[in-house]
């Protein structure tokens, strides 16, 4: 028996085992923490810090994917899936269009781009409402029936995104497919991720300029200041 790994970078390991005789077979690696929806669903309270992570993971994981000519076709919170480390897994690639080969599913009501066939532009349209889900917790429009969520998004009206901590830029340009590749959006994710690590601090200083120059004119204002308030204390005697 011949066993070869293919490695998925941000996917789920798939290891294919065939043999004379023997059905060919995929295990797949396990996906200890289940998917995002689930562990949003059982944990409620998700740090930031890993919203973030998740968001710029999963969003790799797709750019990776379209480059080997994969549409997903199925992408959601259900198929972004968490290993022991809470790093993101894109999985289920069963019916995904790869190539010309015409793909066997379609996108959840509230991730997907009505009037569009399976393509980089549903594809971002989904991944805009996947990264809403992994920042609220809910699905867009997730009150409301399908027919409503549909045609709410044919007449071009989405959720209100005052409430999201962070892409809200992302998701609305995902939405209104303003980007071109998932690639496109990466960079801009990546931006904002960068931005919120940097400690309030360093933004500070990098708008006054480099800390080598603000200290000295700190200490000379220090001693201006003293010196005023002592030649006033001086004349007043």
């Amino acid at each position: 028996m011949q066993e070869s790994v293919i490695q998925w970078p941000l996917g789920l390991d798939h290891n294919d085992l065939a043999g004379a005789g023997v059905t060919a077979i995929v295990a797949l690696q396990f996906a200890s923490q289940t998917s995002t929806r689930q562990y949003i669903a059982r944990r409620k309270q998700v740090p930031l810090s890993l919203r973030l992570r998740w968001v710029e993971q999963v969003f790799d994981a797709v750019r990776f994917v379209h480059s080997r000519g994969v549409l997903h076709a199925d992408i959601s919170c259900d198929d972004v899936f968490l290993d022991d480390n809470l790093n993101v897994k894109l999985g289920d690639f069963a019916g995904s269009r790869i190539d010309e080969l015409a793909p066997l599913l379609c996108y959840e009501t509230s991730h997907e781009l009505p009037g569009e066939d399976i393509s980089t532009r549903a594809e971002l349209f989904a991944l805009g409402s996947t990264v809403y889900e992994i920042m609220t917790g809910l699905k867009p429009y997730g009150d409301l029936p399908d027919h409503e969520v549909s045609a709410a998004f044919s007449e071009a009206c989405y959720p209100d995104l005052k409430s999201v901590a962070a892409f809200r830029h992302t998701i609305m340009k995902c939405w209104r497919q303003s980007y071109v590749s998932a690639e496109e959006a990466l960079c801009d994710i990546r931006v904002e991720v960068a931005a919120m690590k940097e400690p309030r601090g360093s933004r500070f200083c990098a708008l006054l300029g480099h800390e080598t120059v603000l200290v000295p004119f700190v200490l000379t204002a220090g001693f201006l200041i003293a010196f005023v308030g002592w030649v006033r204390s001086w004349r007043s005697f």
